[in-house]
């Protein structure tokens, strides 16, 4: 694909959702964690297309590096697959990204079957973890996340 195709790719499904749900789709899942097209020297990346179209996009990540919210690129966003991960290894990233105070993005590719899945028990503490600790860390869909990062950096003279 070019980065063309990509474009109108999305922007078909961009019209698709909205159809839908109003108003929905503001924000980007990179299939696969893949942010380019091509191979070798002609290889690029789509993320500039992705940062016209929508608010924040979740790339892949490192297990164990969060975003910060003054730094991170909102359009290739950090993400950790919770693929058979147990719900203590969740629960641990959570607090360390809590303590350091930055911004923890889980993806999630099934339950209990399919590919790359968690296991609903692991699902089931971890939600149970997070919601006994709802007043102290922030569960929210990514996009609600960006908006307030967006305009905590405007309000702080921070580069969107």
């Amino acid at each position: 694909m070019t980065l063309e195709e990509v474009k109108a790719d999305i922007m078909e499904a961009q019209r698709r959702i909205r159809e839908v749900i109003p108003g929905g789709g503001r924000t980007f899942a990179y299939p696969c964690y893949e942010t380019s097209v091509g191979r070798g020297v002609s290889k690029r990346s789509y993320v500039p297309v992705v940062a016209e179209i929508f608010l924040a996009a979740r790339g892949g990540g490192e297990m164990g590096w969060s975003n910060h919210p003054a730094t991170c690129d909102l359009h290739e966003l950090w993400s950790w697959s919770a693929d058979r991960m147990r719900f203590e290894e969740m629960v641990g990233l959570t607090l360390r990204t809590a303590y350091e105070g930055r911004w923890a993005v889980f993806t999630f590719h099934g339950i209990d079957e399919g590919h790359l899945p968690v296991s609903e028990y692991d699902l089931r503490e971890f939600l149970r973890f997070l919601d006994r600790y709802r007043t102290k860390i922030w569960v929210a869909p990514l996009v609600e996340i960006a908006e307030y990062v967006v305009e905590e950096r405007r309000r702080l003279g921070i580069p969107v």
